[in-house]
């Protein structure tokens, strides 16, 4: 147990790392966020430099500590984006740079793998999507596709290893990022050696499992002066992003389900069971402490409102990147968009689809369609794709956490709660994943006895489904019937793009 004031939970994200100082409240002190690149191209690349998200680390957690009396500080623990891959020789030397989940690259050598053996016991036994975001994907393709470097490989890690490994020089993966690798079986808290045999490594090219609450102390001196702590303070491994979301925002309770909407999006629901979908899709990861986490990542979320602001803003909304006012005019017109249906898939799909080959597209367009109806229907597609996620894990009593940047816009949080005819709540914080980050860490330090926090966090808003419920069921039924009909049409569109090598 610990007297001092402050945690600091750091989250490693997909486009910045952020460093936030809590109160054992789990109010927010300060917080820094630091930028940074993905790279992409028409191949499907979608990586970063680990060595910036390194510097990044260390930067934020400087700018914090200009604020902070550093004997005041608990100790710092982290969250991190899943599904992360980088490839390393020896002594820690960098052979790729962090392959992203977002990068598709290992798509083709993935369909080749199914071909050859049966992934869906993979899936049964990992809870990972068979999918080309997951770590035993990018490992099959880099094996196929860069064999001279796959030779110099002593080490497959994730971001948040490399970074652990360079403040403390000691491989280490915290147990729910390894359940999302489609290489770990976390009802038996090992490497899966179905999987370890299609991608002929061994567990020592990987990173030793830890719990989510393993602490590590001895942080190099270099950059304990750097950031400005102490060299014994406490550093907590801490867990996945999306897990640590809902920890952070308290939707801790059996019914208590999230929806996220960052760049891409994600339905999660804590559970005290493994559980898969006969189906095939949603997944299940480590939480920690006894938990599970439930649900679906989607690719096309907030990604995707961007592309329409750009398609269909003002250009005083595009150059102010006013999203408050673009979503606004959603409200000019009708639940439903007059008909017009938007297929949300520009960027392939993840959950429930786990296919590249889905595309995007309107549906029923009239000459009397006009950029508000637009804008609702690229909306309502979104949000009908998420319920269709959603189904996989409901239950009639669920109570809905809203979050992301979306979540700060009325007309959003409205449609949600009609399209799933749910209660929506949107909590106080937007720092979910590092509060989640930081109530590990307190529950390691013995500060919490569980994954609870002691005071009740408030929430901001509540919404209600209204009328429009049995509109939007119908329309979604549509949408459902759409989507499955034209499904054979988007992977023969795919098949044409890559026969003209037409960027896609």
């Amino acid at each position: 147990m610990t007297s001092k004031s402050y945690i600091m939970g750091v989250d490693i994200g997909t486009s910045s790392t952020k460093a936030v100082l809590f109160d054992q409240r789990g109010e927010v002190i300060f917080r820094q966020a630091t930028h940074y690149e993905l790279i992409t191209d028409e191949t499907g690349k979608a990586e970063e430099s680990p060595t910036e998200i390194f510097e990044a680390v260390l930067t934020s957690i400087q700018a914090v500590m200009k604020n902070v009396n550093k004997d005041d500080l608990a100790g710092i623990s982290f969250s991190s984006a899943m599904h992360s891959l980088i490839m390393v020789g020896s002594n820690g030397e960098l052979l790729t740079e962090c392959i992203t989940w977002a990068d598709g690259r290992s798509g083709e050598t993935l369909e080749k793998v199914k071909r050859d053996n049966y992934l869906f016991q993979l899936y049964e036994a990992t809870g990972t999507p068979i999918h080309p975001m997951s770590p035993f994907a990018k490992i099959c393709w880099l094996k196929e596709a860069e064999p001279r470097l796959f030779n110099r490989a002593e080490k497959f890690v994730d971001i948040k290893s490399y970074i652990l490994y360079r403040l403390f020089g000691v491989w280490v993966m915290d147990e729910s990022l390894a359940s999302g690798t489609g290489l770990y079986n976390i009802m038996e808290h090992d490497w899966e050696f179905e999987a370890m045999e299609i991608v002929k490594l061994t567990p020592d090219f990987l990173p030793k499992v830890v719990p989510e609450t393993y602490q590590l102390t001895g942080v190099e001196k270099e950059y304990a002066d750097l950031m400005g702590i102490p060299e014994d303070l406490p550093f907590v491994v801490g867990g996945s992003d999306g897990a640590l979301a809902n920890i952070g925002i308290q939707a801790t309770g059996s019914n208590d389900v999230t929806i996220t909407v960052g760049t891409s999006g994600a339905v999660r629901k804590l559970t005290n069971q493994f559980q898969i979908d006969s189906r095939g899709r949603t997944f299940c990861y480590g939480a920690g402490d006894g938990y599970f986490i439930a649900g679906g990542a989607v690719n096309n979320g907030g990604k995707v409102v961007d592309w329409g602001l750009h398609q269909f803003g003002s250009e005083e909304e595009i150059s102010q990147r006013d999203f408050a006012s673009f979503i606004a005019k959603m409200e000019e017109v009708p639940p439903g968009a007059a008909g017009l249906l938007f297929q949300p898939y520009l960027l392939g799909e993840r959950a429930p689809f786990w296919t590249n080959d889905i595309r995007g597209g309107f549906v029923g367009l009239t000459i009397n369609h006009t950029k508000a109806h637009f804008i609702r229907a690229i909306l309502e597609g979104i949000a009908f794709n998420l319920a269709e996620v959603y189904e996989a894990v409901s239950a009639p009593d669920d109570i809905i956490y809203v979050t992301g940047g979306i979540s700060a816009h009325d007309a959003w949080c409205k449609l949600l709660a009609d399209i799933l005819n749910r209660e929506i709540r949107v909590p106080h914080t937007i720092e979910g994943s590092s509060l989640g980050a930081a109530i590990i860490g307190m529950r390691s330090l013995g500060i919490l006895k569980d994954l609870n926090l002691k005071h009740t966090l408030p929430i901001k808003a509540v919404y209600h489904p209204s009328e429009n419920v049995d509109k939007y069921a119908e329309l979604r039924l549509i949408f459902k019937q759409v989507t499955t009909q034209l499904m054979s049409s988007y992977s023969q569109l795919n098949s044409w793009q890559k026969k003209f090598d037409i960027n896609s």
